[in-house]
Parts: C-alpha cells; structure tokens; sequence
C-alpha cells in the first residue's frame, strides 16, 4: 500500500484486521518485514490484542509503548526502561532512526514484552533476563545475538541513569554464554560428484533461462566459484580467466586470483571463456539472498535437484565443494594449493573441507606417496 508493506491477520472466530508496516515493499525488506510480523504475532499469542501489539511494535516503536505495571514487577518495570532507553537512541542522541528502532529492535521489543507480562515471575536480574530472553532463537543465531546485545546495551545505560539497581542489573561483560553457540552437528553442504553434477547439468530444460542456470552452474563447478563470483568475473585474454570478487572476514580480505578448470577439459568441451565473452549468457543473479539463493530458487524448480537434494544436504555451494574434493582425490593437490585455487586461507580450506577424506582417499594419498618415494630413491 503506498509503497509500504501491508500486514494483515485473520483470527480464529472470523475477524480480521491490518496494518500498514513502516517498510519500504521491496525485495532487500523481506527480513524486515518478516521479523516485524513474528513479533507482532508473539505479542498476540501472550494475550495482547490485535492492536496492543502493533502499538508495541509499531509507531516508531516509541510513542505507543506503555508501560504496563499491573502486568509486570512492581519494583522494576522493563518495559518502561525498553521504551525509555529507545526514546534515548532516537530523540535525545540520534543514534537511530525511528524506522531502524521499529524494524531492527522489533524482536527485542516483543519478547521483553513477553518477559515482563508473562505469568511467571518477571527477571529480577540482568543474568534472568538475559538467559530468558535469546530462548526463542537457536543458539548462536544472528538474531538471538542481536536481542541479547540490545538488551544487554539497556541494561548498561539504564544502570548508567539509575533506572535500575546497579548490582542487580549490571549486565556481564561477556555475553557468549548467554548466546550460545551453533552446534557442531550441524554440517555445511556436501560436495556433488562428477557424475551427479553432469547428470544434473543434463536434465536441466534447453530453453533460454536453462541454458543460462546450465552455464551458470558449469562455470561454479568448473572452476571452484561461489555463486557470488559469477558477478566479478573477468577475462585478461593470454593472462586467463580472474575472479576479482573480495570476500571479507574476520581474517581479513582475498585478494584477486586467476582461475583454473578442474578438469580442464570442461573448460574447452563447455566453451566457457568463449561463452563469457557474450553479454547476456549469465541468468538474472539478484535475490534478497544473493545469487546462491537465487540459484536455488531455480533448482527447486526441476525434478532431479529435489531427488539429488531430498537425503543430503547439497546446495548451490556444493559445485565449489566438489571442485574442492577433486582437486585433493583427482589431481593430488595440496590444501595450501588448492586453498589458493578456491580463494581463500588453508586454515578455512582444512576446517572446512576436510570432513570428506574418507579412507579411499588416504589410502590412495598413501600409496601415491609410496611411489613418489620409490622414484626418487630414498
């Protein structure tokens, strides 16, 4: 509506109500959106109405809020301080914009919401709180990150102005625990073989958008490439084919780096270089997501990406992870090397790769080495 998002909710007896969310309708707000509705929702399922909620969340975030001392503590009253500590951010210091406090604190505004109406005892402390409050979210998740650090900024500010009792409220200096971290169980894409990837790039339609997701694919898997790379791609003519995307982390930025087909031949049968040359042989890469999820999107489309992808975990990453496999299996190549190969450090290649040494390849890697010794003679 108006450019804005519009929220509607249907309820159980028949009525239905609406309103209309302060973020732009456009694809790059679809986490915004999404988090504004769930925390809206959480506020009605506590009870609240339709409109209470919205009140909440909504209207900067700021006028609306109440505080609501028949349902929380009588000596502290958390969502006083919420609201306050928001009033703070966007009008006294400007920190924020009202917008950002709606759409960005909305989550952290609906569960302190919860905390202190809830029919449990409220928090009476900053370790309560703070242990209670990232429980929605999976450990370690971004957005259970997000509540615990705004919350715990609360805290300190609302102590700084002795709002809250400074031995009680003072939150600690390290929030890792209360954070938690993801578990270890849970595994990153695995790599697709040679043969499911050409079986893959076989079944795919002939018509315009498969020729190109068949390129697309062709090139991750050629190459070794992150589908973000398919953006940054350039050929220098006798200097070969570069990747000049820069991925940057906590250990610090890739360089540029020339790209080499594993296998080679791909390189030549598939026409690659010469098919970079065109202007329009790429698909459309844009997605909220990124072009990985725009890549996925269209797999879900076709049979043989749901049957390849219905007992193991294979996503877009898996082209670049089975170049990863088949430059160690296939062509014996070091990590150091073939850390250089995909673009980035060979402690992220090991962490990350090398799960899939399975006793095939080290027997194999075994006796590769057993021969190199007999030749030269040591």
């Amino acid at each position: 509506m108006r450019g804005k998002a519009k929220l509607f909710a249907r309820f159980d007896d028949g009525s239905r109500k609406s309103v209309v969310l302060p973020i732009p309708w456009v694809p790059a707000s679809t986490s915004d959106i999404l988090n504004t509705t769930v925390a809206i929702a959480q506020l009605v399922a506590t009870g609240k109405s339709f409109d209470d909620a919205k009140n909440l969340v909504l209207g900067g975030g700021l006028g609306s809020l109440k505080a609501l001392p028949a349902e929380s503590s009588p000596d502290v009253d958390l969502i006083n301080c919420w609201k306050t500590f928001g009033e703070n951010k966007v009008h006294r210091t400007g920190q924020i914009k009202a917008t950002t406090w709606a759409k960005d604190y909305a989550p952290t505004t609906a569960r302190i919401a919860e905390l202190a109406c809830a029919e449990a005892k409220t928090p009476s402390t900053a370790k309560q709180l703070l242990a209670e409050a990232g429980l929605p979210w999976p450990p370690g998740s971004r957005r259970r990150q997000m509540v615990i650090q705004q919350l715990a900024a609360m805290l300190r500010w609302a102590v700084a102005e002795s709002l809250l009792e400074e031995a009680a409220w003072s939150p600690p200096q390290v929030l890792r625990l209360f954070i938690g971290e993801k578990r270890s169980a849970t595994q990153g894409a695995i790599p697709f073989s040679d043969a499911q990837i050409l079986s893959l790039l076989e079944a795919l339609p002939h018509d315009s958008a498969g020729k190109r997701w068949r390129f697309a694919i062709q090139l991750c898997a050629a190459y070794g490439l992150r589908p973000i790379e398919l953006r940054y791609l350039q050929d220098r003519g006798t200097a070969g084919l570069w990747c000049s995307y820069q991925k940057r982390s906590g250990g610090g930025t890739t360089k540029p780096r020339r790209l080499r087909a594993l296998h080679p031949e791909w390189e030549t049968e598939w026409s690659l270089r010469e098919q970079l040359k065109a202007t329009t042989t790429l698909p459309p890469l844009e997605s909220p997501a990124g072009p990985a999820d725009a890549m996925r999107k269209y797999l879900l489309r076709h049979k043989v990406w749901i049957e390849l992808t219905s007992e193991e975990r294979y996503t877009p990453y898996s082209f670049r992870h089975g170049y990863a496999l088949r430059a160690h299996q296939m062509y014996g190549l070091s990590p150091r090397v073939t850390a250089a190969l995909m673009g980035h450090s060979v402690s992220t290649h090991t962490q990350h790769y090398g799960q899939w040494t399975d006793d095939e390849a080290i027997d194999s890697a075994l006796e590769a080495g057993l021969q190199y010794r007999n030749r030269i003679g040591v």
